[in-house]
Formats: C-alpha cells, sequence, structure tokens
C-alpha cells in the first residue's frame, strides 16, 4: 500500500478551534465524497493531544523539540500507479483540484509538509 502522509500548518488567521472545525466538517466530507473515485482506501486526521504537560514530559524524556504542527493526514491507495491514474482523468484532476482548493481555506501549504511512504506493519 502506498502512504501519503502531509503534517500540516494551519492558516495563521485561524485559530487552532476553527481549522479543527474545517479540517473535520468540511474537508473529511471533501476528501470522503472524491475518496472512491480518486482510489482512497483509507483516510486518517491526527491532532496534538491538547496536554501541554504531558507532550513537555515526552518530549524532554527524549530530548526532541516541540511539535510545530497542528495536524497530521494519513491517506492510503493500492499503489503509487493506480493512485497516479486516478489523478490522471478529467474527473481526478477537477477531484483533486477541489481539495487543494479547500486544503488551501485552513491550512499554510507553504509551511506544511507532505511525503510518499511504505508502511511496514510491526504490530
Amino acid at each position: 500500500m502506498l502512504k501519503l502522509i502531509m503534517c500540516v500548518k494551519r492558516q495563521p488567521r485561524l485559530t487552532r478551534g476553527e481549522f479543527d472545525e474545517h479540517w473535520r466538517n468540511r474537508h473529511a466530507p471533501l476528501v470522503r465524497e472524491h475518496a472512491a473515485l480518486l482510489g482512497i482506501r483509507k483516510y486518517v486526521q491526527t491532532t496534538p493531544l491538547a496536554n501541554p504537560a504531558a507532550q513537555s514530559a515526552l518530549q524532554r524524556a527524549r530530548g526532541t523539540e516541540s511539535v510545530d504542527f497542528d495536524g497530521c493526514a494519513e491517506l492510503w491507495w493500492d499503489d503509487l500507479d493506480s493512485h497516479l491514474a486516478a489523478r490522471a482523468s478529467p474527473e481526478g484532476r477537477q477531484a483533486l483540484k477541489d481539495l487543494i482548493e479547500d486544503e488551501q481555506r485552513f491550512v499554510d501549504l507553504t509551511r506544511s509538509q507532505l511525503w510518499y511512504g511504505m508502511e511496514h506493519e510491526v504490530i
């Protein structure tokens, strides 16, 4: 399975609550609407736990930097070829355009990161 991981930063003009509301209640249904056409097998949104003490303790224990993202999106496809093929059709291009246009409403794409990966399940 091919996986896309996107670590997202919200638009600076949005509060955390506004970002979360748009991501969960507007963007997620849009992804769901286009999932079959784009061959998306799974879509998960993860947001940082709102517990500063626990987050700080975790980071101190491992000597890491604090999280600098507002969330992480994960999307799965069967493979890269089918993923790219779905995006090549006129309908696929329009669906992708719709998703990116919506992302621009709440995600600061210039400060976000995304990459393809392959999962290696251990447990």
